[in-house]
């Protein structure tokens, strides 16, 4: 995957995306897999925004049963199953455990129902099957959970992933398939043109500005997506006769990192008295604990956790523990906006999770994304990219459907695969077992491909300092392949490390840094410059 904004001048495409995350990253992989000319562009970082800044779940919603929404408990947990077919090392089965105390919002018997329920809706067999799990049980598999209270335990299966290198596999198969795609590539100005037969405007073309150069060119389509999320007021605000009226709901999630109080157990747990749920997960050998849920109305980009945030999150795991977290266990945090479809008069928890696409009447060819999740990016991209295809007179004809795999898919069973793949490895190029496991669950069937890049490079085998099983290699595929241009490109979307390279990594981003400015024709100084610029990011994650 190359990065050329020349591309993008010299063509007229059928379908331009405005947005790099997870949204239009799956809604330019299957207008691709159709045959379409596919453009999109990122102001940012390709999944900079919210879709880096999520739970890391592949998941049905068990809370969304509650609130009758079927409909999307049933396209996420088919969408589960889709996705372990076809990007198993991007959709990891994990158990997950929901205790019960007194004083919950629920028993145990209307837990039972609801869980029969999301087994009907998306079982993967029966090793996926929902059971309870006695008292006694619970507590010798979990030992820091608190006893006091304590009914019984459910549990349950859904999936775990990373979610920005979920966003760029979409975008390197999308890419793979014909698409031209760049980051840090800004949408300033929209042109428009009318129609033949006197219906509303169209947009002909988009003014875009190359954020590292300031050079712009000007990218022309004949239907346009809007897949900004939490921007996509902004963007339609330079449309002709925009209205002012929001089409999107701002809300905040922030996650802590904690030590791993439930060990190989992801949980799932009430907060009363309110409606509200947390989520924690095993990650990094630590726990990621999330989330939060209030209405925003800042500039989406100022985003950031507060230690009312975190207060709020330790409380409410704090109730389920043996023994209470506090803010010195916290190693990290980060923040996201979800930008929900507008229901008035509920919660921000109670707010629907469904998509929905909006069109302003007054533009003929420009659709904007509302509302939607991590799990449901496919089927969302599926759905929208037909509709596109539908309005340009173009035919299904050759379409893969739900059966295209992503490139990291390898074609035999995934375990076997990660065994096989790890052996060969230590036999070629002679890395550590545990480096070459982590290649191969981080990359899948790619991993190779970064592993070829020592052929050229030996030097690249060495490990960074103080992260033992991450090689230069990658630093370097990142940048050959991954259209990583920035530090932190590499170090919160790239590495599979997220959120934990924004702590404790003071040894290895020197190293990171000489890679880049090596292959990017840095000076000193702008070398320093930009590790400058990653430890600011840094410490405006803490809380």
């Amino acid at each position: 995957m190359k990065r050329s904004l020349e591309a993008l001048s010299n063509q007229l495409f059928d379908l331009a995306i405005i947005g790099g995350g997870v949204n239009g990253a799956a809604t330019a992989r299957d207008a691709a897999l159709r045959g379409l000319k596919v453009a999109l562009v990122e102001a940012r970082d390709f999944s900079s925004g919210t879709s880096s800044r999520s739970s890391k779940l592949i998941h049905g919603g068990l809370r969304y049963l509650k609130q009758g929404e079927w409909k999307l408990v049933r396209e996420a947990r088919r969408e589960r199953r889709l996705l372990l077919q076809l990007a198993p090392h991007l959709a990891r089965p994990l158990p997950f455990c929901l205790p019960i105390f007194s004083g919950d919002p629920y028993s145990p018997l209307e837990i039972r129902l609801g869980l029969w329920l999301y087994d009907l809706l998306g079982n993967l067999g029966p090793r996926d099957r929902h059971r309870m799990i006695p008292r006694a049980e619970a507590l010798r598999e979990m030992p820091r959970l608190r006893a006091e209270g304590l009914r019984t335990v459910a549990l349950y299966h859904d999936s775990e992933t990373d979610d920005a290198r979920l966003t760029l596999e979409y975008l390197l198969d999308a890419a793979a398939h014909g698409a031209v795609v760049a980051n840090y590539a800004e949408v300033e100005a929209l042109e428009t043109a009318p129609t033949a037969d006197g219906r509303p405007v169209r947009i002909a073309a988009a003014q875009v500005v190359d954020k590292l150069t300031g050079s712009r060119h000007r990218l022309a389509a004949r239907f346009w997506v809007n897949a900004t999320g939490p921007w996509v007021d902004r963007v339609r605000a330079l449309l002709p006769r925009y209205d002012g009226i929001p089409t999107v709901r701002l809300t905040k999630g922030t996650h802590i990192i904690i030590p791993p109080v439930t060990g190989r157990y992801a949980m799932f747990a009430a907060i009363p008295p309110s409606d509200r749920i947390f989520v924690l997960a095993p990650w990094h050998g630590y726990a990621l604990l999330g989330t939060t849920d209030t209405d925003f109305d800042g500039p989406p980009e100022s985003v950031a956790p507060d230690r009312a945030d975190a207060e709020y999150l330790l409380h409410a795991v704090n109730r389920v523990l043996r023994e209470p977290l506090t803010l010195a266990d916290v190693r990290n945090s980060f923040a996201g906006l979800r930008a929900l479809v507008l229901q008035p008069g509920v919660s921000p928890s109670q707010n629907t999770r469904e998509y929905r696409f909006h069109e302003d009447p007054w533009v003929g060819n420009f659709i904007t994304i509302c509302g939607g999740k991590l799990t449901t990016a496919r089927s969302l991209g599926e759905t929208l990219a037909a509709r596109v295809a539908s309005r340009l007179g173009q035919s299904d004809r050759g379409y893969p459907g739900r059966t295209a795999p992503f490139p990291g898919a390898p074609e035999q069973d995934f375990e076997v695969f990660v065994a096989d793949a790890t052996r060969q490895a230590v036999e070629d190029f002679k890395i550590p077992a545990a480096t070459a496991e982590r290649l191969a669950r981080t990359y899948g069937r790619r991993a190779r491909q970064v592993l070829e890049t020592l052929r050229r490079e030996p030097r690249l085998a060495e490990p960074l300092p103080g992260e033992p099983s991450l090689l230069a290699a990658e630093v370097a595929f990142a940048l050959d392949e991954e259209m990583a241009l920035t530090l932190e490109d590499f170090l919160l979307r790239r590495s599979g490390l997220n959120w934990f390279a924004a702590s404790g990594f003071d040894a290895a981003l020197p190293v990171v840094a000489s890679i880049f400015a090596e292959r990017l024709g840095w000076t000193p100084v702008q070398r320093d410059v930009a590790i400058q610029a990653f430890t600011v990011t840094s410490k405006a994650l803490s809380v």
